[in-house]
């Protein structure tokens, strides 16, 4: 997301708790002479000083921050939008509001420390922090799909991706999808 808006003539700032993503994201953006416009840092987004942003956009995060910190979240997210700015908040949900156990072997080899609830609590807890919701959309049916896809290429890729992360992670994530 970074790449592409910078490509598009936006300045942007990214954040990722991954030392190896920040690296790529920078090697990618260094590569594309798109260093002027953007950065990725590799840093807690709550440490992120700069303000007034005309949007923001959160990405695979919601799963991780914890229901219970909702509030904390979208109010940072708000802090740190212009007034009238705007957020895209992507997130994987449950098809109910009901919080349950995400299970041992997700909690452990996939999401650790992750929790799904559904987009009607996402809502409200963005809403109860000042944010106005202008629009939601729900592709959670179709995650099968995207799911299929990606166990297609692991397939079709396999020696690659056992050589990039080795065959305990590369079953694990045959496993889940």
């Amino acid at each position: 997301m970074v790449r592409y808006a910078a490509r598009h003539g936006v300045k942007t700032i990214g954040v990722t708790l991954s030392r190896e993503q920040a690296s790529w994201a920078q090697e990618k953006i260094k590569e594309e002479g798109l260093d002027h416009l953007a950065e990725v840092r590799f840093l807690d987004y709550r440490l992120v000083e700069e303000t007034d942003f005309d949007a923001i956009s959160s990405i695979g995060l919601t799963e991780h921050i914890g229901v219970k910190n909702y509030p904390a979240y979208f109010g940072f997210i708000r802090d740190h939008l212009r007034p009238h700015g705007r957020l895209l908040n992507h997130c994987i949900t449950r098809h109910d509001n009901v919080w349950r156990e995400t299970g041992q072997f997700l909690d452990r080899y996939v999401f650790p420390d992750g929790e799904l609830i559904g987009s009607g609590k996402i809502i409200t807890e963005a809403q109860n922090a000042g944010l106005e919701v202008q629009h939601e959309e729900n592709f959670r049916i179709h995650y099968a799909k995207t799911l299929a896809g990606w166990c297609k290429n692991l397939a079709d890729n396999w020696d690659a991706c056992v050589e990039e992360v080795g065959v305990g992670t590369a079953r694990v994530w045959g496993l889940y999808m």
